[in-house]
């Protein structure tokens, strides 16, 4: 006679991942994605007609190059939309084809914000299955940030000049945010997992997306001005992506390497949610349900809000810790662990009420 095995107890996660999907919430919205893509696209071609037409009309020279950084920080503003919509096709929240999601991740990363999907993809899929564990998240790994003193006392020269004093610079180091996921993205280049055909589009596609600007630009307004409007873009497009996903988990609970800890803890405990808005949602690619993102990565962003209701209240009710606050103040609680860590040989970044509950469990 065949005996039954117990049931297995339903987790945190099983219990509210009933709760959305009962809701409707994991089904795909690709109509939103559609729609905003064309207005972003609108909105781009309209900045360099009015741009061109500002180069050719205009005779004052100040007005000319204020128009010139003017397209220039708004195209970066742009080019940081269509990274959000390549980081949601690389959560499958776009499509219900993965091919599909993939595709259209790779084309936007590349060819609309100039980076590599490729190297994003490895990456940001690292991050979300350990999140803020020292050790296995690359986001607190870092060039010139320390989260851990052990991190910065690693550090020389000017890594180690910054590190020491990186809660002051955080703003000022927002800005070169484009340049070092640059870089990182022509270093991805090299790495063996992808086809070579792969890898070659996808430079192709970014070496046409850095150098069109520049051309443009160059025609629209000179050489030397170009250089100048190129950098001022990929300064905004850095700066507008690092101030939407630094707010995120930057000065929340560490996890210690060995940590043991469940799905739903790791995902909530680590991670912070902005106090949304018509405009925040849109602006930060609907980062700022940050915690519902993490929960459920291929979720489509126009139910991330809706989700944000149910998993509050679920919250709520089971006394587990969901850190919400605004914008302003999550820069605040970042530049002040920053500090900590940068100023000070003997700060410990676990030394945080809920940090107890991310210790090693025997």
């Amino acid at each position: 006679m065949s005996t039954l095995s117990p049931a297995r107890p339903l987790t945190n996660f099983n219990l509210i991942l009933t709760q959305v999907r009962d809701a409707g919430l994991m089904r795909k919205r690709p109509s939103f994605y559609i729609i905003r893509l064309a207005a972003i696209s609108i909105i781009a071609i309209a900045l360099w007609v009015a741009a061109g037409f500002i180069a050719s009309a205009v005779n004052s020279s100040q007005w000319w190059i204020i128009a010139g950084f003017a397209l220039a920080g708004l195209l970066g503003v742009m080019s940081a939309q269509y990274g959000f919509i390549a980081h949601e096709a690389s959560h499958r929240q776009v499509f219900t084809n993965n091919k599909a999601n993939d595709w259209l991740g790779l084309i936007l990363a590349n060819l609309f914000a100039g980076l590599s999907y490729g190297f994003w993809l490895k990456k940001h899929n690292k991050h979300h299955q350990r999140p803020n564990q020292i050790g296995e998240d690359p986001d607190i790994a870092i060039r010139v940030l320390s989260f851990t003193t052990e991190s910065k006392e690693s550090k020389k020269g000017l890594e180690r000049w910054a590190s020491d004093r990186q809660g002051y610079l955080f703003p000022f180091l927002l800005l070169f945010t484009g340049f070092d996921l640059l870089l990182d993205s022509v270093a991805g280049m090299k790495r063996k997992d992808r086809t070579l055909k792969i890898r070659l589009l996808e430079f192709s596609l970014m070496v046409i997306r850095q150098t069109a600007p520049y051309i443009v630009m160059g025609l629209m307004f000179g050489w030397l001005w170009a250089i100048a409007l190129w950098f001022f873009m990929m300064m905004t497009f850095g700066f507008f992506m690092g101030a939407a996903f630094a707010p995120n988990h930057k000065g929340m609970p560490l996890v210690e390497k060995n940590s043991k800890l469940d799905f739903f803890e790791r995902q909530v405990l680590t991670s912070r949610n902005i106090r949304g808005s018509w405009l925040k949602d849109n602006l930060m690619g609907g980062l700022n349900y940050q915690v519902e993102h993490h929960l459920f990565p291929s979720m489509a962003r126009p139910n991330l809000r809706k989700a944000h209701v149910i998993v509050s209240e679920f919250c709520r009710k089971n006394e587990i810790t969901l850190v919400e606050m605004n914008l302003f103040s999550s820069y605040l609680a970042i530049m002040k662990h920053l500090n900590k860590v940068g100023l000070s040989n003997n700060a410990d970044p676990f030394n945080c009420p809920m940090v107890a509950e991310l210790r090693p469990r025997s």
